[in-house]
């Protein structure tokens, strides 16, 4: 079974609370507007994975300092989420947000945020009612109806899944990510024509986007166009030649294709990126299975 890619939103987008609305002390918010460069942030904005190793441990170090000049700065809480979360402390990252809900407690924003870190623990249930409280906050939020779909779809609940993600289109057109995971609910449904049509939406609006490849080269696969299948993995591991998913699937797709030792080094190659991705182990001994069966 090849591996389809759903998305969250990007953490942190649309400003939830820039440097310059920091009230803590000159010191502390001096610090926080370094955490929040060291993070990757621009134009008041942060996005999951903008950040290196180093930023992230310059943010931490940063952050901390920050906190122990004002406990109670919820931005400071934020910041230390976003760290904890991309470090993939989940939980820690959890304590975060939920410091910083105490403090500012009509954030939709936030709420979104401690949504995605319970994903990260896999609880689904408290991630779906974060989203909701979000959504209760801020209705017209379209990266939280993206993310509520996507704690319905962990829970088995496709037709609440598909309507979110339908809403969050509604509400933002151009959202590729949300094509992206529609189309992931189509495959799933067995429409691969629709899956397909909402995946290429999703690269028209983010050509670079290599989850969308894949699971569009995942579609062709399942309608037995293998050179079509290739293509489109090919080009997700060379948009993101990291992305161990992408990996696996041009592996499945290879295999199929009869090309055996090409795809046994694409199989390999995706069980060592995935090595020590929590998120990834749903599909690591399928990996290994269809290595197995290829010796």
């Amino acid at each position: 079974m090849p591996y389809l890619a759903t998305f969250r939103a990007l953490l942190l987008a649309s400003a939830l609370v820039s440097p310059v609305e920091a009230h803590a002390g000159a010191d502390a918010g001096h610090l926080l507007t370094q955490a929040f460069e060291a993070l990757g942030g621009s134009g008041g904005t942060l996005t999951a994975g903008s950040s290196s190793v180093d930023g992230r441990t310059m943010a931490r170090s940063l952050t901390e300092q920050a906190l122990a000049l004002d406990p109670s700065e919820p931005e400071a809480h934020v910041r230390m989420g976003q760290v904890l979360y991309e470090q993939g402390h989940y939980a820690e990252s959890v304590h975060e947000y939920r410091a910083a809900i105490g403090q500012r407690p009509g954030s939709a924003r936030i709420y979104t945020n401690l949504g995605i870190a319970l994903e990260g623990m896999g609880d689904y249930d408290n991630a779906i009612a974060a989203h909701r409280a979000s959504l209760t906050l801020e209705p017209a939020h379209a990266e939280a109806h993206n993310n509520l779909g996507n704690g319905l779809k962990e829970k088995r609940d496709l037709r609440g899944a598909m309507a979110e993600y339908r809403e969050a289109i509604r509400l933002k057109p151009d959202y590729g990510t949300a094509h992206n995971n529609l189309g992931v609910m189509l495959y799933e449904k067995g429409d691969l024509e629709g899956a397909i049509a909402e995946y290429r939406m999703a690269i028209r609006l983010k050509p670079t986007a290599a989850e969308a490849h894949t699971n569009l080269g995942n579609a062709f696969l399942a309608m037995r166009d293998l050179e079509g299948a290739l293509v489109e993995h090919r080009l997700a591991v060379r948009l993101e030649p990291d992305f161990a998913a992408a990996h696996a699937n041009l592996g499945h797709a290879l295999r199929a294709a009869g090309q055996k030792a090409e795809a046994a080094r694409e199989l390999m190659k995706a069980l060592r990126l995935a090595l020590g991705t929590p998120a990834e182990r749903g599909w690591i001994h399928k990996t290994q299975a269809l290595l197995l069966d290829l010796e």
